[in-house]
C-alpha cells in the first residue's frame, strides 16, 4: 500500500501544471477580434453573423467583444475600416514609387486592387458589400469610406492636372472607382481571365478617360 502511495506521489509530482494562456493586450486583442470578425463576415455576411458567433470564435465571453467594438455593426464597420486603410497605403505608395508617366501610374493605382481580388477575394467583397439588410448609420458609414477612397484618388488626379476644377476631378475618381469595382465582379465571374490581361483593361479604360478630361481642360496659356 505504502509502494502504491509513494508511486502515486511521485507520479503527481512528475506532473506539470498546464501552461498559462498569455494575457493579450487591449490593442492585441482589437486585432484578434477583428481578424477573427473579418473571417466570419467574409465568409456569411453582415447578417450570418452574430457577436455569440465571433466571442466563440475568438475564445472570449461576450463582454470582452461588446468592449471593444460595441455593437456587431460597430465591429463590422471596424473590419472594413481597417481594410480600407491598408488598401489606400498601399495604393498610395504604389502610385508614388511609380514611374512618372499617366499610363504606369494608372497601372500601379490599380495593381494593388486586382492583386487583392485574386489573393483574397472574400476580403475584396468585405470592401464593397452590399446587403438589403444595410440602412442608416451602417450604410452611412460605409458610404462614407467608399468616398474617402475616392477623394484619394481625386487628390492623386490632382497631382497630375492642378489646373482642372475640382468638380472635373471628382467625377474622374468616381468614374475611375466604378471602372475597378465593375471589371472586379466580372472578373469574378470570368475567373480564367489573366490579372495582367484584366489590369491591361483598367489601364486602358481609365487612360482614355484621363486623356480626354485632360484635352477638355487645357492649362490656361502663359500670356505672350
Amino acid at each position: 500500500m505504502r509502494q502504491e502511495e509513494s508511486m502515486t506521489t511521485a507520479g503527481l509530482a512528475d506532473e506539470s501544471p498546464p501552461p498559462r494562456r498569455r494575457r493579450l493586450t487591449a490593442e492585441a486583442r482589437e486585432q484578434q477580434l477583428l481578424d477573427v470578425a473579418e473571417t466570419l463576415f467574409a465568409e456569411r455576411g453582415l447578417e450570418g453573423v452574430t457577436m455569440e458567433d465571433i466571442a466563440r470564435a475568438a475564445g472570449v465571453t461576450r463582454p470582452i467583444v461588446y468592449q471593444h467594438h460595441g455593437s456587431r455593426d460597430g465591429i463590422f464597420l471596424a473590419c472594413v475600416s481597417r481594410a480600407r486603410t491598408e488598401f489606400e497605403a498601399v495604393l498610395r505608395q504604389r502610385i508614388d514609387t511609380a514611374p512618372d508617366d499617366l499610363a504606369a501610374k494608372i497601372e500601379a493605382g490599380g495593381a494593388p486592387y486586382f492583386e487583392l481580388i485574386k489573393r483574397d477575394p472574400r476580403r475584396w467583397s468585405l470592401l464593397y458589400t452590399t446587403s438589403a439588410s444595410m440602412e442608416g448609420q451602417v450604410a452611412e458609414a460605409l458610404q462614407a469610406m467608399r468616398a474617402r477612397t475616392i477623394a484619394q484618388i481625386a487628390a492623386i488626379a490632382r497631382e497630375f492636372a492642378p489646373h482642372m476644377p475640382a468638380e472635373s476631378l471628382n467625377a474622374f475618381a468616381y468614374a475611375v472607382s466604378g471602372i475597378g469595382e465593375q471589371l472586379g465582379r466580372w472578373w469574378l465571374r470570368n475567373p480564367r481571365v489573366s490579372k495582367t490581361k484584366v489590369l491591361n483593361h483598367y489601364r486602358t479604360f481609365v487612360q482614355a478617360i484621363a486623356v480626354a478630361m485632360l484635352a477638355d481642360h487645357q492649362p490656361p496659356k502663359a500670356p505672350q
